[in-house]
């Protein structure tokens, strides 16, 4: 069964601003390949909800969290039986040992 997904509004906030940035700095052409990449990522987790890394031991409303590293940006995410939930949109530059306190405030 496909799940359906749900961003949650910090992390479409998160990833709009991503592709501002991308836009900005390196133009359509880029902002295509960001969007087009995270979009083959949602459709195999929505596929394959657990294909992601288990992050730590943190959870989020009760349900586990996973992690999805791509290039140089990764999906936070937890999942039930019908629905992904798309917690945040990480740039792996930042530091990852902020992401429980991220994801604390959602």
């Amino acid at each position: 069964m496909v799940l359906k997904h749900k961003w949650l509004k910090e992390a479409s906030l998160e990833f709009e601003s991503a592709l501002e940035y991308v836009h900005r700095e390196f133009g359509e052409h880029s902002v295509q390949k960001v969007y087009s990449e995270v979009s083959d990522c949602i459709k195999v987790l929505k596929t394959f909800p657990d294909a992601g890394l288990r992050y730590k031991d943190l959870s989020y409303k009760g349900k586990e969290v996973r992690i999805f590293h791509m290039k140089r940006s990764s999906v936070i995410y937890c999942h039930d039986e019908q629905t992904l939930f798309i917690l945040a949109f990480w740039n792996n530059y930042n530091d990852d040992t902020i992401i429980a306190d991220v994801l604390s405030g959602r």
